[in-house]
């Protein structure tokens, strides 16, 4: 059977699959964790070793060739996703020259000219941005902003890339990114289709430095014989054109043009596609297609929010019965409790970190409606979880005014494991839900562009 490979490189993990683009099943799938952090840098710094992100992701890489061998499959093509926004720089033959610098890194944040960050600095340079996306610290732009201000852009320097799109180059030789990441780094319009020349030149970033930009899933080379040979691939692969991780798991979900996709990690989202790339209160527009963008709302209380009820849980128990309880016995026993209540007027904005939405970012989270009767453990955990439902549903409704979706697509472990947060995706959105197929929906999402495909069939 012909099959191809998609590889989701993430933050804390690398996960691949093969996949049949004829049956629209995983055939294979692996995974590894990662920790390529480098841990010798200044406060707020954050980098990590390209080549170790390199290495692991060719030995599962291997592992999928292998195990498609075996069982008598035959790799056409391979395509890329994963963490977005950071970057590096490499040399002429597409060699690191600096660490890989991460969403996660805060330099953009350190101070610059006039008692402005850097961020603030390039944010007045570039103030509007029809998309929403605007200009953050961890984005490869203002990180190599404070690297031409700190005299610190390497002379061997050729190419800026992301870490995916590195990998995707140094198996065709030569660099080539794509739209959506492009976009990613803040340093590229996804509407009009150009590099954003001023602000380039205003961060003195060297215009030689920026890759080819290619559409995602774009069919752009064979394999170098080498690297077909290194990691057990046909001398024939195809090499696609690589893809953001948002919106890879977008497609991989499944999610149809009908329905909405609500996908909870550690953070949240709820993702929708449009033609208007044109962002509004709560959400930001990201590239999926020449015709087509997902709108965007994400939010810092998704599983994380329910991590920290827990781990007050835990203490409760902790100081008041003198024993320690697993976290599985806790999110077995918030679960129960979040299905069982009754509802109630308790009201929880799970907001711990701030809110993307609206201008709340100086607010932090609360309950109210509280009373004698409802101040429950039961009421206050099916509040926490509705809230989280709220906090992707709003921005939604502020947008479409009406629901015009048939249907919600659930992913990620949190909206999974958890019976109580469907049911209140449902109850809020007035639609049924289904859960995605597949739990490494990223890296699906990698394959169907290998296969030249935007839909799971």
């Amino acid at each position: 059977m012909n099959a191809v490979i998609g590889v989701d490189i993430g933050s804390s993990g690398i996960k691949a699959v093969l996949y049949a683009p004829e049956t629209g099943a995983v055939l294979n799938h692996a995974r590894a964790p990662l920790d390529a952090r480098v841990t010798k840098t200044p406060q707020g710094h954050f980098e990590e070793d390209p080549a170790l992100i390199r290495d692991a992701t060719f030995q599962l890489i291997r592992e999928i060739t292998d195990a498609a061998k075996n069982a008598g499959h035959h790799i056409e093509a391979i395509a890329f996703t994963g963490q977005m926004h950071g970057g590096l720089i490499v040399d002429e033959a597409l060699q690191p020259v600096t660490s890989f610098i991460t969403w996660q890194d805060k330099r953009g944040d350190e101070a610059s000219l006039n008692d402005r960050t850097h961020v603030e600095d390039l944010r007045e340079q570039y103030p509007d941005d029809p998309t929403g996306t605007g200009i953050h610290t961890g984005f490869l732009l203002s990180s190599l902003f404070w690297m031409a201000r700190h005299g610190r852009l390497p002379d061997r320097g050729r190419y800026v890339l992301g870490i995916y799109e590195w990998i995707t180059s140094v198996l065709i030789g030569r660099a080539v990114t794509d739209v959506s990441s492009a976009s990613a780094w803040a340093m590229f319009d996804p509407v009009s289709k150009e590099w954003k020349s001023d602000l380039i030149r205003y961060a003195d970033i060297p215009f030689e430095w920026l890759p080819v930009v290619a559409e995602p899933g774009e069919d752009i080379g064979e394999i170098v014989p080498r690297f077909a040979a290194e990691l057990g691939l046909p001398l024939e692969t195809r090499v696609h054109a690589s893809i953001g991780d948002t919106q890879a798991s977008y497609l991989g979900s499944g999610c149809t043009r009908d329905e909405v996709l609500l996908n909870f990690g550690t953070g949240s989202q709820s993702l929708w596609e449009t033609t208007i790339p044109l962002a509004t209160e709560g959400t930001d527009i990201r590239y999926l297609n020449k015709d087509t963008w997902v709108v965007t709302a994400s939010t810092l209380a998704g599983g994380e929010a329910y991590r920290i009820l827990a781990d007050f849980y835990r203490e409760t128990v902790r100081e008041f019965a003198g024993r320690d309880v697993t976290p599985h016995e806790i999110y077995e026993a918030m679960n129960r409790m979040a299905s069982t209540a009754d509802s109630s007027s308790v009201v929880f904005d799970p907001i711990f970190a701030g809110s993307k939405f609206g201008g709340r970012g100086d607010v932090r989270a609360s309950i109210s409606g509280l009373m004698a009767m409802n101040f429950t453990p039961s009421n206050i955990t099916r509040a926490l979880v509705e809230g989280m439902i709220e906090e992707v549903a709003r921005p939604y409704f502020i947008r479409k005014g009406q629901r015009q979706h048939d249907g919600l697509v659930g992913a990620g472990n949190a909206m999974r494991k958890n019976v109580s947060l469907r049911d209140a995706a449902e109850r809020r959105f007035g639609l049924k839900l289904r859960l995605a197929e597949y739990e490494e929906e990223a890296a699906v999402g990698a394959a169907l562009l290998a296969a030249g495909a935007q839909r799971i069939p």
